[in-house]
């Protein structure tokens, strides 16, 4: 049986941030299990950032002639350029967030909750795939696998907290986070998640050392179990959405980058989140711990958005192209 070769070409900064490459890596995983050999081509300093990629990394400039796919997830690359490894490739996948630009592929995901695949219509290829919504959001299988004990155990108390700003925070939102929930007043247990090489790493652990009862842990491998024991989450509209989401994970969401704007909208109008900014938490904190109700809402209609199966649906989509359908099912 000959391997197939897929090549990944994403990358992560201090800018940009993990999501790009931790998305890739979960359909990388789908895809491995499937019996596919995969690689990144990926900038210096992304292994710095994700330093657990099990699989090779090579420049750029080095990808692969002649794999069966290569999978392109970057907002600085067009369709010129996606174009130009589509002639090194027998076929190439684009994961994009907005209906923006034009793109050069034979199958595009967007995991946006909301999207419709004909909002791509003019922006693919005639003939192109498009796989849109939640149900192909890229999750890694320990989500859906806690997900039945996690939407069991809401009661719509608030006890902890868990703040995840995705993997750099540049800004450092995290600070104004947690001084919000200080000046909120409440007695929560607050767990706040950041990357090893996070710039405001040292500010952060010396806020959340004068706060009683929060921690900061450093590039966890558990972020399954962390969302599944929190009551209430603080995050961005990055790709953490959809985990949540599938947790039935309650949250105040804020937007932190411009392409996020999008998702906070289209989430928080599904009654699956409260849009926030760091000037409103403490009121919205103090009315949701007032009001269990208004949790347990938000829990339910975030289940709804995403039940965590979507990166074996875009396995199997993915098993249309004819340069893959070698794939196991």
């Amino acid at each position: 049986m000959v391997t197939l070769t897929i090549c990944f070409r994403a990358d992560a900064s201090a800018a940009i941030g993990t999501g790009h490459v931790m998305r890739c890596l979960t359909l990388a995983g789908e895809l491995a299990r499937r019996g596919a050999q995969c690689l990144f081509a990926a900038a210096p300093g992304t292994e710095e950032l994700v330093p657990a990629l099990p699989y090779p990394v090579v420049p750029p400039e080095r990808l692969p002639f002649g794999a069966a796919l290569a999978v392109v997830d970057h907002y600085g690359i067009g369709a010129a350029e996606e174009a130009r490894i589509r002639g090194m490739s027998r076929a190439v996948m684009v994961i994009d967030d907005l209906p923006t630009r034009r793109h050069h592929c034979d199958l595009l995901l967007d995991q946006t909750h909301g999207r419709r695949a004909g909002e791509y219509r003019d922006l693919v290829p005639h003939g192109g795939i498009v796989l849109a919504g939640a149900d192909y959001a890229l999750l890694r299988p320990q989500f859906a696998e806690a997900r039945p004990a996690s939407l069991a155990r809401r009661d719509g108390s608030l006890r902890r907290i868990l703040v995840s700003l995705g993997g750099t925070d540049p800004d450092n939102v995290t600070l104004r986070v947690l001084d919000a929930i200080a000046a909120s007043g409440l007695e929560v247990a607050v767990d706040v998640v950041m990357g090893a090489k996070a710039p405001h790493l040292e500010t952060v652990l010396a806020r959340a050392a004068a706060m009683a009862g929060a921690r900061v842990l450093v590039g966890t491998g558990d972020m399954a179990g962390l969302m599944a024991g929190a009551d209430l989450a603080i995050g961005a509209g990055g790709t953490t959405t959809w985990e949540r989401c599938c947790l039935g994970l309650p949250t105040l969401m804020l937007v932190i980058a411009d392409n996020q704007k999008d998702v906070v909208r289209l989430v928080s109008g599904a009654g699956a989140a409260l849009e926030a900014t760091p000037a409103t938490i403490a009121g919205q904190l103090r009315h949701l711990a007032a009001r269990p109700p208004i949790l347990l809402s938000l829990s339910k209609a975030a289940a709804g958005l995403c039940d965590g199966l979507g990166a074996a649906r875009t396995a199997d989509a993915l098993r249309r192209l004819p340069s893959l359908k070698g794939l196991s099912p």
